[in-house]
This record gives C-alpha cells, sequence and structure tokens, in this order.
C-alpha cells in the first residue's frame, strides 16, 4: 500500500496546523520523562506484529523450526535465559550513556529524536533492507528517493516526482532538477561532494582526448559546447585551461545532447570509453601527464579555515592532497572573510590554478556562524567573466534544516517574524543557487544515527561518480541508489526514518521551521541572559563570542548597559508572541547573537582586587575545568549528579586569524596575545519546550548552575 502511494506520487500531506501551537510537537518527541512512552510502547509492538504477519503469510504451507517441541527443550531455555542475562546487562549499562534527552543537556548537536524517525527506523529495521541496490530494497530505496527530493525542495531545488516504471511517462520538467540520498554522515556527504567537484572539474579533458584517440568516437569531432564566454567551440578545439573551465550546466548536459544528435554514439559506450582517460582512472600524476602538460598548478579547492575535520580527509582520499585546500581565513567574526576568499580567487585565476569548488559553511559547528554564501555567488559570476569556473559547495551538515523556518504555506516572504536577521534569511534562500549541499537529518533532523544526505541541484552530477553505467530514464524510476556514492552496504532503515519523519514534521514552517524558530528563539534569550551577567557583580565576567549590538556598532558604556537593561525588561523571561508584536524588541532579538542555535562563550575571573587576570593560560583553563564538571567521561558512574551538559573546543591562534583573536583577547581583558589556545564553551539548543514547561522558563537554571561552578573552581584555584 505504501509503495502504491508513493509511486503514484499522492502521499498524504498533513493538515495544516495552528502555526503558533507549540503542543504540536509534544506528539513528535517521546519527552524528556518519557511522557508519550505508552503511546509509543503500542507503536513499536504494531511494527513486531505487522513484520510477523508478512512471515505468516509469506508461503504459509512452508515449515518451520521453531516448534513448541524445540521451545521446551533445555538446550532453547538456557540459550533464553542467556540472552536475558545480557540483555538485561546491557539496559542497565546503557542507563549510564550521557542523557540528551533531557532538557539539562545543551551541548553537544544532540536531543531527542522523534518519534516518527524512531518508528520508521525499528519498523524498517525488522526487514534489515539494503539500499545499496533496488532488488535488497525494493521498498526502501523508494523512501529514500522521496527523502531526498524533501531535503531538495527544502533547500530549494527543484525535484521530479517519483513513478513507477511501467506508470504513463510524464514529460521531463523544463530546466535543470536536482537529486538527493541519504549517506551514513556529513563527512561521507562532503567527500562525495568533493569527488563530483573534481570529476567534473576534468571531464572534458577526459572527453577530449577519448574523442581524439577513439574510432568509437570519432563523431564526436563536431561536437560543439558553450564557453564562459557564450561562444559555440568544438570540445576538441579547446586549450587545456579553457577545457577545465567550462560551464557546470553545459558539460552536464553533454550525454543528452550526444543522446539527442549522435545515435551511433550510445551513453554506454560514451561513458565506458571515457572512463578510460579520466582522472578517476589515470590518477593525478598520469592524467597531468598526458593530458596537461601546459597547466603547472596543482587543482585546489578552496575551504574557510572554521572547516569540518571531512574536507581535509575528503582532499587526501581523492588525492587531491591537504594542502592544496586554499583557506580562508575568518574576519572579526568566525565567518568567511570575503575579502581574503577573493585574493584567493584572483590569484587563480591570473597563474591558472585549476579551482575545483569553494565552500561556504551553513552553521559552523563550534562557533554557530553562517559564511556569506550570496557574496560567494557573486564572486563566481565575476570571475566566470575572467575566465574561471568552479563548482560551489554549501556544507549545511548542521543547519541543513534551518531553512524550513523560510519555506512558508502559503507564498510569504516576510521574515520579520523570524528569530533570524535578513542576512542569514538571505543566506538560505541562496541555496538554492548552490552545486550540492551537505546535510544531516541525524542534526538538526532530529533522527537516529546514521542519517547524513547529500543533495545536488543538476541531477547529472550523481552520473560523474558513478562506477556503473546510467540508464537513461525520462521521469522514471532508478534501478538503484546505490551506484551513487561512496557506501557500498547502506541500511534502509535509515531512509525509512527519515521519510516518516518528513511525512509527520513538515520541511516547511508548520513542521520542522516551529522546531527550530523555538530553539533559535532560546539561543537568542539565553545570550541575552550571558550578556546581562555583566549588569552583576560577579566574581568573573562572560564573553560571548559575539558582542552585543550596542558594542558592536562602538557605542558609550552608557547606551552598552541601556541596552543590556533592554535585553532583561523586553527580551528575557518574555513570550515569544510578545517579542514578536514588540517591534524595538524582535529588531534587537533578530540582529543579536549569533546565526543559529549554537552560543559560544568564555569566562575569565576577577582577581581578589577586582581586577580581571590577564594570563590567557589561566583563563583559558578555567573553561576547560568548567567543560569538564559539565560533561561526560567513560567509566563514569554518577551522570545524574551533572547538573547541566555542555561542550567546548578552543581557539588556536593557528587556525584563526590575527585580527580575531587580538579583538578576542581584548575584550576578555587578556594581555598582549599568546601562542595559547583559549577554551571555550559551547551550548547548542535543540529542545524547543525549554522556554515552555510546566514550571516556566528553564534558563535562569542554566545561567545559576554555570555561575555556581565557575564561581566554585575560581574559589579553589585562583583565590
Amino acid at each position: 500500500m505504501i509503495t502504491e502511494t508513493l509511486l503514484n506520487g499522492s502521499v498524504a500531506q498533513p493538515k495544516p496546523i495552528q502555526k503558533d501551537d507549540i503542543n504540536k510537537t509534544g506528539a513528535w518527541f517521546l519527552g524528556s520523562k518519557g511522557e508519550n512512552a505508552d503511546w509509543f510502547s503500542r507503536m513499536i509492538l504494531e511494527a513486531i506484529e505487522a513484520n510477523t504477519d508478512v512471515r505468516k503469510s509469506y508461503f504459509p504451507e512452508d515449515p518451520n523450526f521453531i516448534t513448541q517441541e524445540v521451545k521446551d527443550s533445555p538446550e532453547y531455555q538456557d540459550s533464553l535465559a542467556t540472552l536475558e542475562k545480557e540483555y538485561h546487562k546491557l539496559l542497565q549499562e546503557l542507563q549510564k550513556s550521557a542523557p540528551f534527552f533531557s532538557m539539562r543537556s545543551v551541548g553537544h548537536m544532540l536531543w531527542d529524536v522523534n518519534i516518527p524517525s524512531i518508528l520508521g527506523y525499528f519498523s524498517a529495521l525488522l526487514y534489515n533492507q539494503n539500499n545499496v541496490a533496488a532488488e535488497t530494497s525494493p521498498v526502501t530505496t523508494l523512501l529514500e528517493m522521496q527523502a531526498g527530493n524533501d531535503l531538495c525542495e527544502m533547500l530549494g531545488y527543484k525535484t521530479t516526482p517519483i513513478q513507477a516504471p511501467n506508470d504513463q511517462v510524464l514529460p521531463v520538467e523544463e530546466g535543470i532538477v536536482g537529486w538527493g540520498h541519504i549517506t551514513c554522515d556529513g563527512t561521507v556527504a562532503n567527500i562525495e561532494g568533493l569527488w563530483m567537484a573534481r570529476n567534473l572539474k576534468f571531464y572534458i579533458v577526459a572527453l577530449q582526448n577519448a574523442i581524439k584517440n577513439e574510432e568509437s568516437l570519432a563523431a564526436l569531432a563536431t561536437l560543439e559546447i558553450k564557453n564562459l564566454a557564450g561562444q559555440n567551440k568544438r570540445i576538441i578545439d579547446l586549450d587545456a585551461w579553457e577545457a577545465l573551465n567550462m560551464p557546470i550546466d553545459e558539460v552536464l548536459a553533454i550525454p543528452t545532447i550526444i543522446a539527442n544528435h549522435y545515435p551511433e554514439v550510445t551513453i554506454e559506450n560514451l561513458e565506458k570509453t571515457t572512463a578510460k582517460y579520466s582522472v578517476q582512472t589515470l590518477g593525478f600524476f598520469n592524467f597531468y601527464q598526458k593530458y596537461l602538460t601546459g597547466i603547472s598548478q596543482a587543482p585546489v579547492a578552496i575551504t574557510p579555515n572554521t572547516q569540518h575535520y571531512s574536507w581535509p580527509k575528503a582532499a587526501a582520499l581523492l588525492g587531491i592532497g591537504e594542502q592544496n585546500l586554499r583557506i580562508v581565513p575568518n574576519g572579526k567574526t568566525t565567518r568567511m572573510d570575503i575579502e581574503r576568499l577573493e585574493e584567493i580567487l584572483a590569484d587563480c585565476a591570473e597563474n591558472k590554478i585549476p579551482l575545483i569548488t569553494a565552500v561556504a559553511i551553513i552553521g559552523t559547528t563550534q562557533e554557530g556562524a553562517v559564511d556569506d554564501l550570496e557574496k560567494l555567488l557573486q564572486l563566481r559570476d565575476k570571475y566566470r567573466k575572467k575566465g574561471l569556473e568552479f563548482t560551489i559547495h554549501a556544507d549545511a551538515a548542521w543547519g541543513g534544516y534551518f531553512p524550513s523556518m523560510i519555506r512558508s504555506t502559503d507564498g510569504s516572504q516576510d521574515f520579520s517574524k523570524l528569530p533570524i536577521s535578513d542576512y542569514v534569511a538571505r543566506q538560505y534562500k541562496a541555496l538554492a543557487h548552490t552545486d550540492s549541499i551537505t546535510i544531516d537529518p541525524h542534526k538538526a533532523g532530529y533522527v537516529p544515527y546514521p542519517a547524513g544526505g547529500l543533495c545536488y541541484r543538476n541531477s547529472a552530477m550523481r552520473n560523474l561518480v558513478s562506477f556503473k553505467a546510467p540508464v537513461v530514464f525520462h521521469g522514471g524510476l532508478d534501478p538503484t541508489v546505490g551506484v551513487y556514492g561512496v557506501e557500498g552496504s547502506k541500511p534502509g532503515a535509515a531512509a525509512a526514518s527519515v521519510y516518516l519523519s518528513h511525512r509527520v514534521i513538515p520541511t516547511n514552517q508548520d513542521g520542522y521551521g516551529k522546531i527550530l524558530s523555538d530553539c533559535t528563539f532560546i539561543a537568542k534569550k539565553f545570550y541575552a541572559q550571558l550578556a546581562c551577567l555583566d549588569l552583576e557583580d560577579n566574581p568573573f565576567v562572560c564573553i560571548p563570542l559575539i558582542q552585543t549590538p550596542a558594542a558592536k556598532q562602538g557605542k558609550s558604556q552608557r547606551e552598552v548597559i541601556d541596552e543590556l537593561l533592554f535585553l532583561k525588561s523586553r527580551i528575557i523571561d518574555v513570550p515569544n508572541q510578545e517579542i514578536i508584536a514588540d517591534e524595538p524588541a524582535m529588531s534587537l532579538l533578530r540582529n543579536m547573537g549569533q546565526d543559529q542555535t549554537i552560543v559560544t562563550y568564555m569566562f575569565n575571573f576577577k582577581n581578589a582586587d577586582g581586577t580581571l587576570n590577564t594570563d590567557p593560560k589561566k583563563m583559558s583553563d578555567l573553561n576547560n575545568e568548567l567543560y569538564n564538571r559539565l560533561s561526560f567521561h567513560p567509566w563514569q558512574d554518577d551522570i545524574e549528579k551533572t547538573p547541566l551538559i555542555v561542550t567546548a573546543s578552543e581557539f588556536d591562534p593557528n587556525n584563526y586569524c590575527k585580527k580575531f583573536m587580538t579583538h578576542l583577547y581584548h575584550r576578555a581583558g587578556l594581555s598582549e596575545m599568546q601562542d595559547v589556545p583559549l577554551h571555550f564553551i559551547i551550548s547548542t539548543f535543540m529542545n524547543p519546550w525549554i522556554s515552555s514547561t510546566n514550571q516556566g522558563e528553564l534558563l535562569h537554571t542554566y545561567i545559576r548552575v554555570l555561575k555556581e561552578t565557575v564561581t566554585d573552581i575560581i574559589n579553589e584555584k585562583y583565590r
């Protein structure tokens, strides 16, 4: 039934619910105290019963083994006893796990997983489908394709409806359509994105030499392609630099052009023959020696210094080399410095350095920063006129679900009621113009591991990483999703998990957008409370990563204090709807703090005489000790005594630019900058209920715990 529904493209969408009703989210999670356990248990039992029914109905006349006689045997009973004993031991051990479901867990990018995703995972797990091939996953392959479409559409890419191959073929939608699939995590998605971009960069060079050397492709000697200047040129006439910088979509359209205009060349033969000349087959050394003798520079990729560690890993695995990642430093904030980015682009254009891709991070996992994707896209347009082409990849592993906040059900483009700045909203809209995007449903999608994801703006990009000649479909059903990525075996349960989560929690303002909007309000209010600690007489100061707007603008101390007092009276403890109705308060909230729901901050202590500590190592040690006391470690048996869960990282002067570090030192009252990493604290807000509990606002509890713990450390170590 579910398969027919999928193939007919008539999946029932949830009925619209009142947007501002926080209560609806209560049905989506098990609850911090397991409040939905009874209902959830019944649903789990239904999954077991449904699976058992299938087992009984499939050739019911076949024999079985587990008879009553077997069950009554001593061996069977002993095995069950062993299983129960070991299982109960495991259950006991698992109770020592970090309680990420708790309202006191505001550290890592982890909270509760939603009920639909658990039910989807558990019910599909019983069938143990392998999405490496459609024949081993006839249902969950379809679910993965639908989940991929959901992700693409949330991010702004167009998609093609899924339909069965024996259905009437729909007309191919005009223009380019996207494609997405589930990966085990964001690391694999980033590797695949760079893999695609690398193969795309060198595809024309490979095809050019295949045409020149292979008789079966001789007819393609007349094949033309449009260059960045809009001129049609024969592929065999392109020089090496121009061949490396042909327009992305023109390159990707070549197989379709050949299929339509060169009937003597089959797509299968094209792919098989061209592959012999590809960098993927030959490797960089042989490829350069054979075909790129006029290009003296190794290919590079551009990433920000706030990159995830998967990027140097990807560069190493793909033979690009970690040293050929051109790192863009951050500016005064932790966003990518656009001026320095342009310097790198100019260097690539002037010195003929092949540029594979440029990466923007839509939600850094330590600083909660959204890079200026809009300006990166504008710079690409500028440098295309100078003959430089490259893909743009958005690493939205953490931030990919946040664009659901700007997806209204009525097409509204008014974002003034959202707790995000106009800048951030523009970056979410700009995602539609990127070439590929990493997104992790197992982060802000609240689904179980493993569930990363990769989306391509142009579905033809997936063929560049396929190790099997793709069958040409026109809106039909792919034979598999497994040939288009790094992984071999992959759980169909993960696809079912993401699929069911999206069916119940829409990827717009009525679903994920509601959850993440409420979380963003909470993060901003927490930031406000941290900033307002400066109004109190504490033995420490708190330094949020992002200054308050008045301080950032260099206003007077009186104006800074007035703004803090405004925060206390008009934002802290005020219901969201009242803030939205209060235009000055809402304007301030939207433009303060970090870009998403990660809040980064540090503490520095006051000496006994009231002066600030100036030693960066002592300040760093203070924050590291705070983290140790408010986090978990293996073999820890007293997790219930940890009153708050945070996480931490460090600002290393070797990784962050001098301008940023100098400014941070100044704000913290530290002496001249030293080569000492500064530890900082991270709080990540993924729980939308924190300000709506039956005991009211919980943020004050977090602040109280932080104040008490920091004060205890100061008294023990620095007084």
